[in-house]
C-alpha cells in the first residue's frame, strides 16, 4: 500500500512540475481570452443598441427582416462569449485540480515530518530529566538536551497547526471546484439553448424570405388582423380576471417570482414605442430570453386558458392565481399544461418563443422573448409592481 502511494506521489509530482512550466503560457492565454470576451461584449452592446433602435420603427416586412439579421448577429456573438466563458471555467477547474494534488502531497509530506517528530518525542520521553542530569557531563549538555526536547515539541505543535490549515484550504478548494462544475454545467446548458434559438431565427428568416405571398401589403394586412385579435384577447382576459377564483388559492400579498431567469426588459408596461410600432397599448412587459426557455408559474395557479395550434399564430397561456389575479404568457412556442390543471409555484407551463415566423410567435413580435401580463380584478397592472427576485 505504502509503495503504491509512493509511486502515485512520484507521478503526481511529475505532473505538477510539467504543469507549473506551462502556467505562464496559460496565464497569458487567459489574459488574451479576457480581452477577447470584453471585446465581444462590447460588440453585443453595439448590436443590441442597433436592435433596440430597429424596434422603435414602425412595423414593416423589411424592418422585421432587418431585426432578424441583428438578432442573429447578437446570438452568434453570445455563443462566442459563452465559448470563452466555458474555456475559462475549464481552465479554472484544471488549476484547482492541480492545487488539490499539490495540497494532498503537502499533507503527506507534513504527516511524515509529524510522524518523525512524534517518534523522537516518544524516545526522549523515555528518559527522565533526572537521568539527563545524571548522564550529562556538564550543565551546558543538560541545557542542550532540554532545548532539543522543547524544539521537538514545538515541531509537533507547528506540524499539527500546518496540517489543520492545509485541511481547511483543501476543503475550500473542493468547494470552489464543485461551484465551478455547477457553473460549467449552466454555461453548457445556456450554450445549447442559445444554439437552438439561433437556428430558429435563421430558419424564421429563411421562411419570411421564401414566402412568395408575403408582400408588404400582405404583411400589413396580417399585422392589422393580429392587432384586432390581440384587442379582443385583452377583453377576454379582463373578464377572466373579474371571474377569478375567489379564496381558492392564497397569493398572499400578490408577490410573484420571475417566470424566466432573465431580468431584462425590452418593452415596458404601456411602453410608448410599442404603441408607435403596432398601434395598440402594451399591457405587459417583454422579457428577452432565448427561444425555448422554460416558463415557470410565478405562483400556484389553475390554468384558465390555453391557445396553441402548432402554427405561427399567436399562442398564449392564462393562469388564474385566485383572489382576482390572472397572469398571461404570450408568444409561447410549446405548451405543457391544459385548461383546468393545477400548477404549483415554479411548475413549468411551456417554453418561450417570439422569433418572427416561428411557432406561436404571431405577427406582433420583435424577437425571442416572453410577453408577460398581470391582471388584478379586471385591470391590467404593471408586472414589475409584483415581481420579486
Amino acid at each position: 500500500m505504502r509503495m503504491r502511494f509512493k509511486l502515485w506521489l512520484i507521478l503526481a509530482m511529475s505532473v505538477i512540475t510539467a504543469t507549473v512550466l506551462m502556467l505562464p503560457a496559460s496565464a497569458d492565454l487567459l489574459a488574451d481570452k479576457n480581452e477577447e470576451l470584453i471585446n465581444i461584449r462590447r460588440q453585443i452592446d453595439q448590436q443590441q443598441a442597433l436592435l433596440n433602435s430597429a424596434r422603435q420603427r414602425t412595423a414593416s416586412l423589411q424592418n422585421q427582416i432587418d431585426m432578424l439579421d441583428k438578432q442573429i448577429t447578437v446570438a452568434e456573438l453570445q455563443l462566442q462569449a459563452l465559448d470563452i466563458q466555458i474555456n475559462q471555467t475549464n481552465a479554472g477547474i484544471s488549476q484547482t485540480n492541480r492545487e488539490l494534488v499539490e495540497g494532498e502531497i503537502s499533507i503527506f509530506e507534513k504527516k511524515q515530518i509529524l510522524r518523525q517528530a512524534i517518534k523522537e518525542s516518544y524516545m526522549r520521553r523515555q528518559t527522565s530529566i533526572f537521568e539527563v542530569l545524571l548522564n550529562s557531563s556538564d550543565l551546558s549538555e543538560v541545557i542542550s538536551q532540554l532545548e532539543y526536547m522543547s524544539a521537538v515539541e514545538a515541531r509537533i505543535t507547528n506540524s499539527l497547526v500546518a496540517l489543520k490549515e492545509l485541511h481547511e484550504t483543501l476543503k475550500i478548494k473542493k468547494g470552489e471546484l464543485e461551484e465551478a462544475d455547477r457553473e460549467l454545467r449552466q454555461l453548457i446548458a445556456a450554450k445549447e439553448l442559445e444554439q437552438g434559438s439561433l437556428q430558429i431565427q435563421i430558419d424564421s428568416k429563411a421562411a419570411l424570405l421564401s414566402d412568395a405571398q408575403l408582400s408588404e401589403a400582405e404583411y400589413q394586412r396580417r399585422l392589422a388582423a393580429s392587432v384586432a385579435e390581440q384587442q379582443k384577447l385583452q377583453n377576454e382576459i379582463a373578464q377572466l380576471a373579474r371571474n377569478s377564483r375567489r379564496g381558492e388559492l392564497n397569493v398572499g400579498d400578490y408577490t410573484l417570482f420571475w417566470p424566466v431567469p432573465s431580468r431584462q426588459i425590452s418593452a415596458g408596461f404601456h411602453d410608448p414605442s410599442y404603441t408607435a410600432r403596432f398601434g395598440m397599448v402594451h399591457n405587459a412587459i417583454d422579457i428577452p430570453t432565448p427561444q425555448g426557455t422554460p416558463i415557470k408559474a410565478p405562483a400556484s395557479a389553475f390554468v384558465s386558458k390555453v391557445k396553441f395550434d402548432g402554427t405561427t399564430a399567436y399562442s398564449y397561456i392564462v393562469l388564474d392565481h385566485g383572489n382576482g389575479m390572472v397572469t398571461v404568457y404570450g408568444h409561447v412556442s410549446s405548451v405543457q399544461v391544459t385548461p383546468g390543471q393545477f400548477v404549483p409555484s415554479g411548475g413549468v407551463i411551456g417554453l418561450t418563443g417570439g422569433t418572427p415566423g416561428s411557432i406561436g410567435a404571431g405577427w406582433l413580435t420583435t424577437g425571442p422573448h416572453l410577453h408577460f401580463e398581470v391582471w388584478l380584478n379586471g385591470q391590467a397592472r404593471n408586472p414589475l409592481s409584483y415581481l420579486t427576485s
